[in-house]
Parts: structure tokens; C-alpha cells; sequence
């Protein structure tokens, strides 16, 4: 199957496409969507599987650093409260702070909801997302697909889970979840400890009926409680 990709603005100066046949490309207008597009996560997060749609946000992740799992080169993409993962199967160079449009289905992958693009355009600089400081309890399909901080206490041993990642076990006095590590990002899970508390900032996800926060660095980790709420809570 031939994936359309599409160059950035910045560098086209023009809104458009470009299909890739191989080694000769050609460039024609974005054609028409079988079904209802819209332009905005929160309208697309709540349509059907196999909806075409087209959104447009701000990236949370750069382009693969969840390839150990995910099986792409996708990445996080949010605007306001809502955030999606865009399961592109090429790497599109989005880093963290793009605007992006995207145009594609959307998709059910592993209970994660994505989409899987058609195109993808890289707008210029968008806007600033901060993570929200969200409960342990709170993880879950209300925060799939946003950036989120959480904090809690590791409750069990790292898992060895290559060579997908690594498993961290976060409990706290309003629930628990899990910490999934990437191989790609680079983190050191070796001084993660039971027992010790710990806060993480990372892409809310889901894995089958595991509800997880996957961090994107090691400025992602931090060992410790950081900021105003209680362990957990």
C-alpha cells in the first residue's frame, strides 16, 4: 500500500500533498474523504472506528520513540484536553512542540485508539501542552492519548519486558498504575527501587485492559515526589 506523505509548509509554502510511487513522486490536491472529516481531537475521539477524520494539535512525543511497543513510528498528538496517538507506520520527523495536521482513519490498536494517517503535515511551532497533574485512578480512558504527570509509590519489582520495555508497578492511596518504558527513549529503570517514590511525566496509554503512562526521556522520571497533590491522590 502507498502511504501519501507530504512535506512541511515551511517548506512549501503551499497547503498539499505529495503521493509516493517510488523513486518519482507526484504532487495533486488532497482528495475528498469518504466519510466526515473534522479538524478536532476531542469531535474525532468520540467517532466511530473506521471514520476518516483530520486533526490537528500540537506533538507530545517525537516521531518512534515508542517503536519498541507500539510497532511504528507514530507519536502523540493533543489539543486543549484531548490527545490521540498517530500510528504512522513511516517517520515523519515530528518533534515535540509541532503543530501537525493529520488526516487519516481511526483505528483500534491493542484497546488504544489511533489514527492512522493518509497524510501528515507539519504546520510550523505549536502550542505549548503542558502535562496534566492527574491521580493515579484518574489514568485511564479519560486520559488516554494527553500528557500527564503522576505520582506514586513503586510498589513491585521493574519487569523485564524486552524487548518491548520495562514495567514499573505505581501505587498510591487512590489507586495504582503502570509506568511503560520504552527501549527507545533510553531510560535507566536500574536505580528504580520498591518502595521509593517517584513521579513521571509521559503519553497516557493503553495496552489491551492495561492503562498505562509511558514517559519519553529521562527528564520524564523523576525519582521522588515533584509537585502540589499527595502521593498517588
Amino acid at each position: 500500500m502507498n502511504y501519501v506523505r507530504v512535506v512541511s509548509l515551511a517548506a512549501a509554502g503551499v497547503l498539499g500533498v505529495a503521493i509516493l510511487t517510488g523513486p518519482i513522486a507526484s504532487a495533486e490536491p488532497l482528495r475528498s474523504a469518504p466519510s466526515v472529516a473534522v479538524n478536532s481531537i476531542e469531535v474525532a475521539r468520540a467517532l466511530p472506528i473506521g471514520t476518516a477524520v483530520t486533526v490537528v494539535g500540537t506533538a507530545t512525543t517525537a516521531s518512534g520513540i515508542f517503536e519498541s511497543s507500539f510497532y511504528d513510528k507514530g507519536f502523540g498528538l493533543q489539543s486543549g484536553n484531548s490527545g490521540i496517538y498517530v500510528s504512522d507506520p513511516e517517520n515523519s520527523g515530528i518533534g515535540v512542540g509541532d503543530q501537525v495536521q493529520v488526516v487519516g482513519i481511526l483505528a483500534d490498536q491493542e484497546g488504544l485508539l489511533v489514527v492512522r494517517p493518509t497524510a501528515v503535515v507539519r504546520i510550523g511551532a505549536g502550542a505549548q501542552i503542558r502535562p496534566s497533574r492527574l491521580p493515579l485512578n484518574a489514568i485511564g480512558e479519560g486520559s488516554e492519548g494527553r500528557l500527564v504527570t503522576v505520582s506514586g509509590i513503586v510498589s513491585g519489582p521493574v519487569v523485564d519486558d524486552l524487548p518491548y520495555g520495562y514495567k514499573i508497578p505505581v501505587s498510591g492511596a487512590n489507586g495504582n498504575t503502570v509506568i511503560f518504558v520504552n527501549t527507545q527513549t533510553g531510560i535507566d529503570v536500574a536505580s528504580i527501587a520498591v518502595g521509593r517514590s517517584i513521579t513521571v511525566t509521559g503519553f497516557s496509554g493503553q495496552y489491551a485492559d492495561t492503562y498505562e503512562v509511558l514517559p519519553r526521556s529521562e527528564a520524564d522520571v523523576q525519582q521522588g515526589f515533584t509537585g502540589s497533590l499527595a502521593f498517588g491522590s
